[in-house]
């Protein structure tokens, strides 16, 4: 026998096997260790979007115009959520009674950020699809550009024939829960510039037939942005916290219910062609047609396309009659 051998044979060696034996024990009793997968990077925090400078000139805007107050405090948005896609959850209930409207009391078109560019002018930059001329060397006054009227879809290239509308009026706002707000609050509203749906140029004829109704009585003469018009008010509403009474639920989830079947909400027009003055409208009498639809079929108040389903009521539109 080598002498190798027999080392491997003696206490040395089995004093080895038995340090083994318990380590391999005492390794198998031990809970496994689980690997923590690696914390994901913080995100981002998006910055609010804002508008391009613009210049400082009161406008006729939504419901009567009055010079810019110069000395109001830089407005900032509130902190509240915007629902999106937009969802009904303002409160229904009617609104309650409120002091009188004093325009005066909204300072609008303010110069927030000391450019000489007011918040009128800040909208005219940033919506015009070109590059804007400037009527002075400080480019505080827009001159000339391109706008695409978002109520009629007409272009306008003098800025002369536009006001800078409140999607949701200040009127109205002061009725539906603004009359309550502090001065800084109302402010930061008139002057939002973080939603690109808060103030839109549009046409002033188009704007003086709006007036301060709200989305349940009157809707953009253009059909391609009925949709689009009624989502944004439900959102600036939610937003802002302002409360819909009862008609304007009723008509939201109806103009939802349309857009999603891919129709066109419809509002009665009278004989003018305008829309009515308020809610309280007489309805159309019996048998009578307030809509045809030259295209798609009739549904509730409204046109539809031909392969959609009606989810309305029987309304006053009807189908075009044969000749």
């Amino acid at each position: 026998m080598s002498p190798c051998r027999v080392a491997a044979s003696g206490p040395r060696a089995q004093a080895r096997r038995a340090w083994l034996w318990l380590l391999l024990v005492l390794a198998s009793c031990r809970a496994p260790v689980e690997s923590r997968p690696p914390r994901p990077p913080a995100e981002p925090v998006a910055a609010a979007p804002s508008r391009a400078a613009a210049p400082s000139r009161a406008d006729h805007a939504d419901d009567g115009g009055r010079a810019p107050d110069a000395e109001s405090p830089r407005p900032s948005p509130p902190d509240i959520a915007i629902a999106d896609p937009p969802s009904i959850t303002t409160p229904s209930r009617s609104p309650t009674a409120s002091p009188p409207y004093d325009r005066g009391q909204w300072p609008h078109w303010i110069d927030a950020d000391g450019d000489c560019q007011d918040t009128r002018t800040e909208v005219l930059i940033a919506e015009s699809e070109i590059a804007v001329e400037f009527s002075d060397a400080r480019r505080c006054h827009v001159a000339r550009g391109r706008w695409r009227c978002p109520y009629t879809d007409r272009v306008v290239t003098d800025p002369v024939e536009l006001d800078v509308d409140h999607l949701v009026p200040l009127a109205y706002v002061h009725a539906h829960g603004g009359a309550g707000w502090d001065r800084a609050r109302r402010t930061a509203y008139a002057n939002a510039l973080e939603d690109p749906d808060h103030l839109q140029a549009v046409l002033a004829r188009a704007n003086r037939a709006k007036g301060s109704r709200s989305f349940a009585q009157w809707l953009p003469e253009e059909p391609g942005t009925r949709c689009a018009y009624v989502e944004a008010w439900l959102r600036i509403s939610e937003r802002w916290g302002l409360v819909l009474d009862a008609d304007e639920q009723r008509a939201a989830q109806a103009d939802l219910a349309v857009c999603r079947d891919r129709g066109v909400p419809e509002r009665v027009r009278d004989v003018g062609g305008r829309s009515p003055a308020s809610a309280d409208a007489p309805a159309p009498a019996p048998g009578s047609c307030c809509r045809v639809c030259t295209r798609g079929k009739p549904c509730g108040d409204a046109c539809i396309a031909a392969d959609r389903t009606c989810h309305a009521a029987p309304g006053c539109a009807c189908a075009r009659t044969p000749q």
